[in-house]
């Protein structure tokens, strides 16, 4: 009888199925962002697969920041992880997707170096709703803005890396700027129209951008 005993627990615990330990790692999947060492950033999962699309869940983010000019900053709903710029080396971040738009860029290149992916089932963008750009002044004499764009509206994140420089955009209905000594991050709503733009530093004025707005 009491071999039988054994058995039936045996048995029970066997077919218990999964543990809540073992969900926990289930749902953790991988993720793994590159960037540098030249200019490129990508974010795959753990087979090597592009990632354009994630379900909502849980997941662990490992980065490989391979360069000190570079960052690897993913955002969306509810996620803000970066590594530094000056930064070298691996970064284990745990995200949570949820249905929206997520983007991931080197902060110092983001018009060049930039990815996207969706989470889950994500609402359509309602008509008329400003499409989003990014531009960039510094780390050194460096300046990016988008060379080419369509007529529209457009919220431009600019980020000012340089306390020796600022970015200054210029052309059809719109002059932004930030300051010279200015180091942060803003947003500008932009309408831009039929035309040719131009960014510069106000501080260098051959560190300089033409836009074709079309």
């Amino acid at each position: 009888m009491r071999l039988f005993l054994l058995a039936a627990v045996g048995a029970a615990i066997a077919f218990a199925g999964p543990s809540a330990a073992d969900n926990a790692a289930a749902d953790n999947l991988g993720l793994v962002g590159i960037v540098g060492p030249g200019y490129n950033i990508s974010l795959t999962d753990d087979a090597g697969n592009h990632v354009s699309h994630l379900d909502p869940g849980t997941y662990s983010l490992v980065v490989h920041d391979r360069s000190d000019i570079h960052d690897f900053h993913l955002t969306g709903p509810g996620v803000d992880a970066r590594t530094g710029i000056d930064f070298v080396g691996d970064q284990t971040f745990t995200i949570s997707v949820t249905d929206g738009y997520y983007t991931y860029i080197c902060d110092a290149h983001p018009a060049t170096m930039i990815g996207k992916f969706t989470g889950g089932n994500p609402p359509a963008p309602p008509a008329g709703t400003p499409k989003p750009i990014s531009a960039h002044v510094g780390p050194g004499r460096m300046l990016a803005f988008p060379a080419k764009l369509a007529a529209g509206k457009y919220t431009a994140t600019v980020r000012d890396l340089s306390s020796a420089d600022n970015l200054h955009l210029k052309g059809p209905g719109v002059n932004r700027k930030t300051g010279v000594a200015f180091k942060g991050t803003v947003k500008w709503a932009l309408t831009l129209k039929r035309g040719i733009y131009r960014a510069w530093s106000d501080a260098h004025p051959t560190l300089t951008r033409t836009i074709t707005v079309r």
